[in-house]
């Protein structure tokens, strides 16, 4: 059976990205990943469900989800050091929340998609975070402006030095994002005295995934927890 002839009792959960789209369903008692799909896609994967639960950072296919529950950042019960949640990434908010729900009141979470989202809470209170670019992103763009670079795919190369165009890439790219993850869990773990869980979660985790619990599926059981489903 294709996901596409699932039961309409079924609940799809979607987390529309920036360059993609991934798509669970939960029945009450599992909730199971369809896999990731383009934006061109979502037509067709909405028509399968009559109960769907979305979060979205793409605005612009928002008018296709007439019949989905799109969240938003005033329902997300999640306390902040700072005014202005309604401008933080519907996504950020949600996947702090299934942090908070599931794992921990005082964690480090990354979310590893289009965009690196490194965020801390702290006694359940969001304190803030950083937003750069993602892994796969980074590796796009050195391949897109530098013409002899070709586009490698993400991989847990660890050397010591590159010799070669590959080695060199990808190993430097973990260890800057390594490095960037320790040094910021040294400065906050000294800022408030305290060590801090890491969740990492988004289709590129698995690559972080030594420093603390990968959860890919993170911001669907936010949403199923939210609406009391989960």
């Amino acid at each position: 059976m294709g996901f596409f002839e699932q039961p309409l009792q079924t609940i799809l959960t979607l987390d529309i990205g920036n360059t993609s789209v991934d798509a669970c369903t939960f029945d009450g008692k599992e909730l199971k990943y369809l896999g990731k799909f383009a934006h061109e896609e979502l037509d067709k994967l909405l028509l399968a469900y009559d109960q769907i639960l979305a979060c979205s950072v793409k605005p612009s296919l928002n008018y296709k989800l007439n019949n989905a529950h799109i969240f938003t950042p005033q329902e997300v019960p999640i306390k902040t050091a700072f005014v202005g949640k309604e401008k933080v990434g519907i996504d950020r908010l949600l996947n702090l929340y299934g942090a908070l729900e599931f794992y921990s009141e005082s964690c480090l979470l990354i979310s590893c998609g289009t965009a690196l989202v490194v965020d801390l809470l702290v006694d359940g209170v969001f304190k803030g975070g950083f937003i750069s670019l993602g892994l796969g992103t980074r590796l796009r763009c050195l391949s897109e402006k530098a013409e002899l670079i070709p586009l490698f795919r993400l991989e847990d190369l660890d050397v010591p030095l590159g010799k070669d165009t590959k080695s060199a890439i990808l190993g430097g790219l973990k260890k800057e994002v390594f490095y960037y993850i320790e040094g910021l869990l040294k400065e906050l773990g000294a800022s408030y005295k305290r060590n801090f869980t890491v969740i990492i979660t988004g289709g590129d985790g698995w690559f972080l995934k030594s420093f603390g619990i990968y959860d890919p599926l993170l911001v669907h059981k936010a949403m199923l927890r939210l609406r009391k489903l989960l």
